[in-house]
């Protein structure tokens, strides 16, 4: 039971990161653009995540364009996976974060808020960067 509920979390990520990579790819006519490392802290309120994801989207309402980057996060830090960084430029980004722990069930959520987005400007460089997502993004009618 507790492989299922792990698996059932981890498929959720997958799904969710594939979506968002075939999306850009979609919108995308730039399939050789430069990818740029991004690594830094992920924390919501003033705690570190314990795990999560997190997916970078050329903004294409603000003239972006190219692949998705994605990163895992893990204790709190995150670095893009090799090749798979940012384009530099306006981002939508979405940060997934669990509590870290396999759920008891697959009734139970280990989710720590819903999926968060937030528009960034990245550098056309390798860079660091933290994302601080609000304590009040945990609280459901709240935006």
């Amino acid at each position: 039971m507790k492989q299922f509920s792990q698996r059932m979390v981890s498929g959720v990520l997958w799904l969710t990161s594939i979506f968002v990579l075939v999306q850009s790819s979609c919108h995308s006519n730039s399939e050789g653009a430069n990818r740029y490392e991004l690594k830094g802290k992920a924390v919501f309120g003033e705690k570190r995540i314990p795990f999560g994801r997190i997916l970078l989207q050329p903004d294409t309402e603000q003239g972006n364009q190219g692949p998705a980057g994605v990163a895992d996060i893990r204790e709190g830090t995150f670095q893009t996976r090799k090749n798979k960084g940012h384009v530099g430029g306006p981002h939508l980004v979405t940060i997934i974060a669990t509590d870290g722990t396999r759920p008891s069930s697959p009734d139970v959520d280990n989710s720590l808020f819903p999926p968060f987005v937030m528009s960034v400007d990245l550098p056309k460089e390798n860079a660091t960067h933290d994302f601080l997502v609000p304590d009040k993004a945990g609280l459901k009618g709240v935006p």
